[in-house]
């Protein structure tokens, strides 16, 4: 099969488009014929070297977390899945690839109203939304949250969520276009954080009262004016820093201290355990049809380089999506 390789880390290097031995599914797996790749900032910094994934992976590697397919083969012990079902997850292994392996706790039915694109932006995001907004956030109805970063992939899942659970959301953004689609996600009140300090637009939106919860992707620029965001007891949940990196992050602690702030931390990489229940209380979501996924760009997974320039430059708005050969 067809995939994109990873030689060496450092973004001076090119992936290149490789012949490898075709995958197969593997036990507690479903194999899936792709027709969407999700391509993520994480895949840029991992293949850069600059990211702590990096000691999980050794070049040559085939990048990427996520994907959308058609199932071709159900491995041992997994049951609920049926070779030609419609599907999208996480990949085990990498999802750059013409056959992609997916691990069955990740993976999710697709149903016909979503496009394969609309799939590859799906499973990983909108866990991972779930997981922050309702598991660690606790947002409840009627309460103000903010979402950090509301035009990335996890940033419109949350804004989605939040507004679901019947939470009033504020989004920043660093462009117009990108305050859009926040708003076309649902967002009732958007910031542009280029043009206005957000800390300061959250308190007049609020009355001076303060954020309930935050739900932060770029936590070593902003922790500290998160604290000035939230109200008493607040709750912070940091996703994820700038490009990934994960660099330190500052705050005052006594500000802290003050609000009896709750700063709330999660990764990827920890929620196996939680994925059952996750999935479970999901899955009626996305069946319902009514989840959106702004599917920025679609490119041939031969491209897959000029992707990734596209991702480092911060030029990407929502969704950039990799089609196989």
């Amino acid at each position: 099969m067809k995939a994109m390789r990873v030689h060496k880390f450092g973004l001076d290097t090119p992936m290149s488009l490789d012949e490898v031995e075709d995958a197969r599914a593997g036990e507690g797996e479903v194999l899936i014929r792709t027709r969407a790749i999700g391509a993520h900032p994480v895949d840029v910094t991992i293949r850069g070297g600059m990211h702590p994934f990096r000691k999980f992976v050794e070049p040559p590697y085939i990048p990427g977390p996520e994907a959308a397919g058609d199932v071709v083969e159900v491995g041992a012990g997994v049951e609920g899945f049926r070779v030609g079902q419609r599907v999208c997850g996480r990949a085990m292994g990498g999802a750059y690839a013409r056959l992609v392996r997916l691990g069955a706790p990740w993976t999710l039915n697709l149903p016909d109203v979503y496009g394969y694109a609309e799939g590859a932006g799906i499973a990983v995001q909108f866990i991972t939304a779930w997981n922050a907004v309702v598991i660690y956030g606790r947002a409840a109805a009627g309460e103000t949250v903010l979402v950090q970063g509301g035009a990335g992939g996890v940033g419109m899942a949350a804004i989605q969520l939040a507004k679901a659970i019947g939470c009033r959301v504020i989004a920043t953004a660093s462009t117009p276009e990108k305050v859009e689609i926040c708003r076309a996600m649902g967002a009732d009140e958007t910031i542009n954080y280029r043009e206005e300090d957000f800390a300061e637009g959250c308190s007049e939106i609020t009355a001076g009262r303060g954020l309930d919860v935050i739900i932060e992707m770029v936590a070593d620029v902003n922790l500290d004016k998160d604290i000035d965001a939230i109200r008493p007891t607040g709750r912070i949940v940091v996703v994820g820093t700038s490009k990934g990196l994960d660099p330190d992050a500052s705050f005052s602690v006594q500000k802290a201290l003050i609000k009896d702030a709750q700063i709330l931390c999660l990764s990827m990489v920890n929620l196996a355990p939680r994925l059952p229940e996750l999935t479970r209380r999901f899955s009626p979501i996305l069946e319902a049809g009514k989840l959106r996924m702004h599917v920025f760009r679609e490119m041939p997974l031969a491209e897959a380089n000029e992707a990734h320039n596209l991702l480092w430059n911060g030029e990407v708005m929502g969704k950039l999506v990799l089609t196989p050969l």
